[in-house]
């Protein structure tokens, strides 16, 4: 199966390999085979071959919001973190950064391995005001928009006009013969907090149309402070102190305070399994501590879950995807 892949292009494969420098949390697990897409065309023969040997597959991304398991997926693990490119648009065709007047609207057709930064450091180098709140923000374009991120306030449905994707779910396939491109437009009723229309389907993005505006000379040095005023509450709230996904889970207002302020209150701030830890600064940052398995942090995320219905009554719920036999 792997000679089918290297046969097919534009793609790294590669065998028995560990995620550990993949993902975020740094813990180890294996997959047969990684395949690394470099072009949309190789990731539509990717799936395709996936699909034609009845291959399980896992789409990867950014991989900040994953954990392995320990064992690793059985299957096909599908990197997308190679697909990087960000390509101007405007209301005419004609136009350039240069021709833009204050409050014109701009789109970004960025590739969906593209770092969510960078698309802020091209915005705040080009005087584009939307992607302040997502400044520092980790992981890729093509993830964030999946789980619809929200950071200080703002969610990616904020800014996403609209993206391409492959449908490779079996529904698809049958109907096309093959996995089908779709193009996905923008409707507010498909977006809800942590939850977009891509969400639960099998689909592989390949670019995302982010959304914003050409700001007024005068603000232009704002949005530079507001990105380092939100990179520097990042690091102040220690998302990168240890390896970990930021928040564990989602924040729910029904349960009347962030979850964060919910762990804190049943002490478990710093509690700790195996080498899984419930960062000392925040309760909703499980972090590696040194050596973590998938393991470990699945049974710390499992007694915090516990913990909380037996003495608040509710259930939390994880926003971190769980790959593999976990």
């Amino acid at each position: 199966m792997a000679q089918k892949f290297k046969y097919s292009g534009n793609c790294n494969v590669f065998i028995d390999e560990s995620v550990k420098s993949r993902t975020s949390f740094k813990t180890d697990g294996k997959t047969p085979l990684l395949v690394e897409v470099l072009t949309p065309e190789s990731l539509k023969s990717a799936l395709d071959i996936c699909i034609a040997c009845d291959a399980p597959v896992f789409i990867l991304g950014g991989g900040t919001n994953v954990l392995f398991s320990d064992t690793g997926f059985d299957g096909v693990v599908i990197s997308l973190a190679k697909l990087k490119g960000i390509e101007f648009s405007a209301s005419r065709p004609d136009q350039t950064p240069a021709d833009l007047n204050p409050g014109d609207e701009v789109v970004l057709k960025c590739l969906c391995g593209t770092q969510v930064n960078d698309i802020v450091k091209y915005c705040t180098a080009g005087g584009f005001t939307g992607m302040e709140s997502f400044s520092g923000l980790p992981g890729t374009i093509g993830g964030a928009s999946y789980m619809n991120a929200r950071c200080f306030d703002h969610e990616m449905s904020e800014v996403v006009g609209g993206a391409v994707v492959y449908d490779y779910s079996a529904e698809a396939v049958k109907k096309y013969g093959e996995v089908k491109e779709m193009e996905f437009l923008f409707s507010k009723n498909d977006w809800e907090y942590k939850k977009s229309p891509f969400t639960g389907r099998k689909t592989a993005c390949i670019y995302v149309n982010i959304v914003v505006h050409k700001a007024p000379p005068e603000m232009q040095a704002e949005i530079a402070r507001e990105c380092e005023r939100i990179m520097k509450a990042r690091v102040e709230k220690g998302h990168f102190r240890s390896p970990c996904a930021g928040s564990f889970f989602k924040n729910n207002r029904d349960f009347g305070s962030p979850t964060g302020k919910i762990i804190d209150e049943a002490g478990l701030r710093g509690f700790q399994i195996g080498g899984a830890q419930v960062a000392p600064w925040h309760g909703n940052i499980i972090i590696n501590a040194g050596n973590a398995t998938g393991a470990d942090i699945r049974q710390l995320s499992d007694y915090i879950i516990q913990k909380i219905r037996a003495e608040k009554g509710f259930t939390l719920e994880p926003e971190v995807i769980f790959a593999g036999k976990n």
